[in-house]
């Protein structure tokens, strides 16, 4: 079960502390400013209260800016720290064996796939995944937990990025139309994560990371981005989808 351990004092009073000061010395500098540019002789009244006024102006946005920074890096410090004392639970073998072989049965009757060419298939399709994933890690540039459990939700992987939780599912299409059965199933495991958040007071934002490994043609490909969008533009979940190529995976990744 998806759970929080007891955050150390520590980790969050450091960087308070920093905030603090940094505050602190802003506000010191905008005084000292004004009072030095108050007590100038060279300067006319008239001149003397519109610096004044423009420098109070300026000190607040400043301090409002300086305020908003510094709220939005402590929030991603507290997600960060979060993650890190945050038991993460993995799927178990048996459902991860299971979800292959459901993919992949599904690939199966859309090819007409032979029954004796279907051990060839599941090899393909873990090869796709892995791949993909790789992929994945490699642009975001930050490493990723891979078969991850949220609750009672499952995915293929998990990757933290500043203040998000990015849910990563894959899916792999031979054809150019993804059901909205499984969009259904997508979008409910997001819910399930946003609740399973709630419930352990994790305050992180989370995004659902479509991934599509195809073996599509250009225009079937812009068919199937353009249907992505049409099913995804109206749900309340954050979601972004990034298509894949199989073979240019292989030539990347495989193939020398």
């Amino acid at each position: 079960m998806l759970k929080r351990t007891k955050p150390l004092l520590t980790d969050s009073a450091l960087p308070s502390l920093n905030y603090l000061i940094a505050i602190i010395s802003f506000i010191a500098l905008a005084c000292l400013s004004i009072g030095i540019a108050a007590s100038s002789r060279n300067l006319e009244a008239l001149q003397r209260w519109i610096l004044i006024s423009f420098l109070i102006l300026f000190s607040l946005f400043g301090l409002i800016i300086s305020v908003w920074l510094i709220l939005r890096q402590a929030r991603r410090n507290a997600v960060s720290i979060a993650s890190k004392k945050t038991d993460w639970e993995i799927m178990l073998p048996k459902n991860q064996r299971a979800k292959l072989n459901r993919e992949v049965r599904e690939i199966a009757s859309i090819l007409e796939t032979p029954e004796e060419q279907f051990s060839d298939l599941v090899s393909a399709y873990v090869v796709a995944v892995d791949l993909a994933l790789r992929q994945i890690q490699q642009e975001a540039k930050t490493p990723l937990m891979r078969y991850v459990c949220i609750g009672n939700a499952e995915f293929d992987a998990v990757l933290m990025k500043q203040d998000f939780v990015i849910c990563i599912e894959l899916v792999f299409l031979v054809m150019p139309i993804v059901p909205q059965e499984k969009i259904n199933l997508l979008l409910n495991k997001i819910l399930v994560a946003q609740e399973t958040f709630k419930q352990i007071n994790f305050e992180a934002k989370i995004k659902l990371l479509l991934v599509v490994v195809t073996q599509l043609d250009r225009i079937q490909e812009k068919e199937l981005r353009s249907n992505l969008i049409k099913k995804f533009l109206s749900t309340p979940v954050d979601v972004d989808i990034r298509l894949l190529d199989f073979e240019s995976l292989q030539k990347i990744y495989a193939i020398d």
